[in-house]
């Protein structure tokens, strides 16, 4: 009975966590409820994902990272590659692959693909290159230089640790890292001879021309009472001849749809989704008495801020407060005088009534505001501010002392001095100790969302083994693949990890995996030691859709891609890594 019941919280969980209909956070608390609840687990089993060693190493990892990045300790690095990129993509892509992997392999990949995006933008700008032929295969270094080391990413950690504490094997910092430099260069030669005639050639809204924003876009804007448009037939004022087109008008309960007949007549209230550019938006916005959707919050209309503004994208984050919640009651404008003039997800602008669209991880906000707006939007967290790189406040001065923790704390777990969780630890006490990080700024690296749901899906694991569940789907796997073969069993395990994290979280697939990759290995008289590495790799192997992993949301909208253009590059190279991945497994980790 108690498998039937984890059978349907499991169905329940991923169905949630791909929907996203609640946040992944929330999914998580249920979880551990309904476990504790149920009685499949006693309280203190419920609750273990949060005293887990993989949770705390995680968040020590976050504090670790965010200390490197805040300090500048990375600038040297990131100097380098601005200096010999010259005016060759090429040239650029090669600098790319040798520092991004390498700060990926120690540092997590989210801060890590956050400070590449800007640098990115910087570099195409100079040197005239689409940021689309860049972005995409950055974040891909990002996400392959993870698998190179323990601590690379934070489901490398969590697979270390359920494997330890349900009786698998224990891995080194660096014990598949000559596996993870080879799945790495796989990836590399994929991506610099194929990401060039795969990935579009697209300039995103933030990189035109500053003057005159050449890009146009959708938005959505409010006819107020006393507008000079009241009374006029749509022909008058979006004429062919029109610098701004009309696509919709949403009349209370009504939708007038393209092509909108042209002596329908504009009344108060009428909400206008309309398309152009940002400069010729403004001039209608000031000349008919219109006011943006995004700008009337609470039922009032914000008042409209004087002054020079700018464009950026903001992206919002896993960890953002603001997911799940309607546009218009954030206060983007009334708090940091921030209008939004448009919403993209998953790559398509989003039209239907801005102001009470309920916003999701990686909605791209394109938005408008002074300096000192955007930099008190980036400063409050929760979304990730896209522009050109800038000269933000960094502690230069405590760049060694970061520098040196972090080495420090590499060199004492490849020598298995210490427990990598009591290393992290120390590591992140030292940050805030020696001042490298504020405590508020620790707080905020932190991302709630993994961690809450490690929390959450640990003690699922636990739960898989207790009732037998696991085992059950072990029996079934073993039945469908139709062999026994260590060669087949590791790539089914890899195969199956690959296509779940696909579509849901990496780190809930890896939890799930675990389990029945030790049922596997106990039914087939195997070492579990190659189906715990191709859980590793296989969770990371998620560049097929920009669902799959939060950096592939980061990228969406600053490179300016589809969903079809991370099916057209990502599906294929998961595919290569699969089949290196079945081959050199069982030659390194003979089972």
């Amino acid at each position: 009975m108690d498998s039937i019941i984890l059978s349907l919280l499991i169905l329940a969980a991923v169905t949630l966590l791909i929907t996203q209909h609640i946040r992944a956070e929330v999914t998580a608390l249920l979880i551990i409820a309904t476990l504790a609840m149920t009685g499949m687990l006693t309280p203190e089993e419920a609750v273990s994902g949060f005293s887990s060693s993989a949770t705390v190493t995680v968040a020590g990892m976050f504090i670790l990272s965010a200390g490197l990045i805040r300090t500048g300790a990375l600038d040297m690095a990131i100097t380098f590659v601005l200096r010999f990129a010259r005016e060759s993509r090429r040239r650029l892509f090669l600098l790319f692959t040798a520092l991004v992997p390498t700060l990926s392999a120690f540092a997590n990949n989210t801060p890590i693909v956050v400070m590449m995006i800007p640098i990115t933008l910087t570099v195409c700008r100079r040197l005239t290159i689409s940021p689309s032929k860049l972005l995409m295969p950055i974040n891909y270094l990002a996400i392959l230089g993870g698998t190179c080391t323990l601590i690379g990413t934070s489901t490398n950690i969590l697979v270390n640790d359920l494997s330890k504490s349900n009786g698998g094997p224990e891995f080194g910092i660096f014990e598949f890292s000559l596996l993870g430099i080879l799945n790495l260069s796989i990836g590399v030669v994929y991506l610099y001879f194929l990401s060039d005639r795969l990935l579009p050639d697209r300039t995103p809204v933030i990189l035109q021309s500053t003057q005159d924003r050449g890009g146009t876009f959708d938005t959505e804007v409010i006819v107020q009472a006393g507008s000079s448009l009241i009374g006029q037939p749509v022909s008058a004022v979006f004429g062919k001849d029109a610098e701004v087109t009309i696509l919709e008008i949403i009349r209370e309960r009504d939708v007038l749809r393209s092509p909108i007949d042209p002596t329908t007549i504009i009344q108060p209230d009428d909400a206008l989704i309309i398309h152009g550019t940002a400069k010729d938006i403004r001039n209608l916005i000031s000349s008919v008495g219109v006011v943006l959707a995004s700008a009337i919050e609470e039922g009032d209309a914000a008042k409209q801020q004087p002054g020079d503004t700018t464009l950026a994208e903001a992206v919002i984050l896993s960890n953002s407060p603001y997911v799940g919640r309607r546009l218009s009651r954030i206060g983007l404008h009334r708090l940091y005088g921030v209008k939004v003039l448009g919403i993209e997800r998953l790559g398509r602008p989003h039209r239907l009534l801005i102001r009470e669209t309920r916003l999701k991880v990686g909605d791209v906000l394109l938005v408008q505001a002074d300096v000192e707006g955007l930099v008190r939007l980036r400063e409050a967290g929760g979304v990730m501010v896209v522009e050109e790189i800038q000269h933000t406040m960094v502690e230069r001065e405590k760049a060694p002392i970061a520098l040196a923790i972090m080495v420090g704390v590499v060199t004492l777990a490849a020598f298995n001095m210490f427990p990598i969780v009591s290393l992290t630890l120390t590591g992140a006490a030292l940050m805030l100790l020696t001042r490298c990080l504020r405590l508020s700024e620790a707080t905020q690296a932190m991302n709630t969302s993994v961690l809450l749901l490690m929390a959450g899906t640990i003690p699922l694991g636990l739960a898989m083994i207790k009732t037998g569940l696991a085992f059950d789907i072990a029996h079934h796997f073993l039945s469908i693949i139709g062999s026994t073969q260590p060669w087949v069993v590791i790539g089914g395990i890899y195969f199956l990890t690959m296509v779940f994290t696909s579509f849901f979280s990496n780190t809930a697939t890896a939890a799930l995996m675990v389990p029945v990759a030790l049922g596997v290995a106990t039914e087939v008289g195997m070492d579990p030691v190659p189906l715990m590495i191709a859980i590793i790799f296989g969770a990371s192997s998620c560049f097929a859709t920009p669902i799959s992993y939060q950096t592939n949301l980061m990228v969406l909208g600053p490179g300016g891609y589809t969903f079809k253009d991370f099916v057209r590059i990502g599906l294929p190279l998961n595919l290569v890594l699969w089949v290196f991945a079945t081959i050199a497994i069982p030659i390194f980790f003979p089972p």
